[in-house]
């Protein structure tokens, strides 16, 4: 993934336009896709929703990445417990998410730096 200042402000959010301007990359790579600007916007709150959630998973004692399945692991105990409380994370059992590293540019904003 290339990160642009084109399109987003580093703080987790989109700069205005970027509809536009991904809408522009994607006509002139796939000419016959014929995907209008309220897809890509679909597709990026499901990422965006995805990423925190799973964000939110390994925020919680039990949970790890395992880089090399590219998805969340923990035993089934672990599983049980939290989907009793947050039922939304069980779209991120058992599945594969390639994309992850890329979310996390887009959607999280990195850690601010301490002032001296």
């Amino acid at each position: 993934m290339v990160e642009s200042r084109l399109w987003t402000t580093g703080s987790g959010h989109f700069r205005p336009g970027y509809l536009r301007y991904l809408k522009r990359i994607i006509d002139s790579d796939f000419p016959d896709a014929a995907i209008e600007e309220w897809h890509i916007e679909a597709k990026i709150k499901k990422w965006r929703r995805t990423c925190f959630i799973i964000v939110n998973l390994l925020d919680h004692p039990g949970f790890e990445w395992d880089a090399s399945q590219n998805m969340v692991v923990a035993e089934d105990d672990v599983w049980a417990a939290f989907l009793q409380v947050t039922k939304q994370a069980r779209e991120a059992r058992d599945v594969q998410f390639p994309l992850f590293d890329d979310w996390r540019v887009c959607f999280i904003p990195p850690p601010e730096e301490p002032e001296e």
